[in-house]
């Protein structure tokens, strides 16, 4: 008889109830930092915007996860 099946299931349960943690690890916000700069750097290359101080201040500060 596996004595450890109800401890697990109610653990698995209590973390099921839980809500997702709001705050994103260091790397995740390194990662989708870059990541938009490069999506920045992309549109700056095809022509989509202009590169200017205020566009580039615009997109940085709106559309933030």
């Amino acid at each position: 008889m596996n004595l450890s099946f109800p401890a697990s299931y109610l653990q698995a349960k209590l973390n099921a109830e839980l809500p997702p943690p709001h705050d994103m690890t260091l790397d995740e916000r390194a990662c989708r930092r870059k990541a938009r700069e490069a999506e920045w750097n992309f549109r700056v290359s095809k022509g989509y915007v202009k590169d200017t101080f205020w566009n580039h201040l615009r997109f940085r500060l709106t559309d933030r996860d």
